[in-house]
């Protein structure tokens, strides 16, 4: 049986009914796609949720059926025509934004947790970390170039990173732009244990390394790179994005149940070249940088002192003395305030593992800018 004009003119309608009004031609739009905003700008189709300036619609009473600049619906969830520069709108920066999302859709942290004139890059006196407890560290994977009967592993991980989005690992400059020509290739997150072959653990290659321009060899200063994956990581209890700190510590105040903590897989003593389990360190104690830069002074590498990107820390119990140490490089240094958990700093270097001298990070909050237009580009354009 054929249609007729009415029957036709019917399904249209309805079908138009069930979309919400949404154009026809509009129909092929999705996630990620680019589209057009009332104003004649482009936007991003986004999940409402992951558009303040359409969730602020929706608060106000302003959004229903009806409203415009829509591209579609994933299952029960409204895909939006999300304007790019929304930081604007709504004063956040695109970190903030980042850390918004994981929260409302991963949820929150993980558990409650040569001394005279060379700089070694370097956990040292640390304890064990726990399972899940660091969701977003990273080991970095290098070429084995020593293989043999005793150490047949084709990838030997040397350095650490943190992972700050599905798709991006921030870590130090000098672990892919150094001397030796040491470029990794792969990341592994998800377990502790780098033994571990079990289903938590995630290795990614790596598709692009991106180090700061104003990095140099020759010297210490702009130590921060960032590496995309060739895939994004898959979420987990185990693997998710740590939020960054987007605030200057020098500026904050700071909360009274504060902590301050590395993790790495570096030299637990003066006789490891490392470990392969993940290691954390007590609560360590900023280092206020005029006092910290005394014990640098006079190294080849840090020809104007230690600068205001940096950030210093040290275990003030003398029995312990706990610390990045060599093989830690990269890793993050985490700011613990009870259930949160953000990265403040990259461990950069330092003298002696565990002695009397602060280790040295290169602070996150002095880049914040140029990791997010990497990282977030859509979000960062317009700023």
């Amino acid at each position: 049986m054929g249609f007729n004009l009415s029957s036709l003119i019917f399904i249209v309608l309805l079908f138009k009914f069930l979309t919400h009004g949404l154009p026809l031609e509009k129909q092929e739009l999705y996630e990620g796609s680019h589209c057009k905003l009332e104003n004649g700008k482009t936007g991003v189709c986004k999940k409402i949720r992951e558009c303040p300036s359409k969730i602020r619609e929706v608060i106000e009473g302003k959004r229903s059926s009806d409203s415009m600049e829509r591209c579609g619906f994933q299952n029960f969830t409204e895909i939006v025509c999300c304007q790019v520069n929304i930081t604007d709108k709504i004063g956040l920066r695109p970190a903030e934004i980042a850390c918004r999302q994981y929260e409302n859709e991963i949820g929150t942290g993980g558990k409650a947790v040569n001394t005279e004139n060379e700089v070694e890059f370097h956990i040292f006196s640390g304890m064990l970390a726990e399972r899940g407890e660091f969701p977003y560290m990273v080991a970095l994977g290098y070429e084995n170039d020593d293989v043999n009967d005793e150490n047949p592993d084709a990838i030997k991980y040397s350095c650490g990173g943190t992972l700050i989005s599905s798709q991006y690992v921030l870590t130090a400059a000098h672990c892919v732009n150094n001397v030796q020509e040491k470029v990794p290739i792969e990341v592994r997150i998800g377990s502790e244990d780098l033994k571990n072959m079990g289903e938590d653990a995630q290795r990614i290659p790596i598709v692009d390394v991106i180090t700061h321009p104003r990095y140099k060899r020759s010297t210490n200063y702009n130590d921060v790179a960032i590496l995309k994956l060739r895939t994004p990581a898959r979420m987990a209890s185990t693997v998710r994005p740590i939020c960054i700190q987007t605030k200057s510590l020098a500026t904050m105040t700071m909360p009274l149940n504060v902590s301050f903590i590395v993790i790495g897989w570096g030299a637990t003593s003066y006789a490891d070249d490392g470990s392969n389990k993940l290691m954390k360190t007590p609560s360590l104690s900023l280092v206020d940088r005029e006092s910290c830069g005394k014990s640098f002074n006079g190294f080849n590498k840090l020809p104007r002192g230690l600068d205001d990107n940096m950030l210093c820390a040290l275990d003030t119990n003398d029995t312990r003395r706990s610390d990045a140490c060599q093989g830690d490089s990269g890793g993050p240094l985490l700011m613990l305030t009870g259930s949160s958990q953000t990265i403040v700093g990259i461990t950069a270097f330092g003298q002696t593992c565990g002695g009397s001298i602060p280790g040295v990070y290169t602070a996150v909050y002095s880049y914040l800018e140029w990791i997010e237009r990497q990282v977030w580009p859509e979000m960062s354009d317009e700023r």
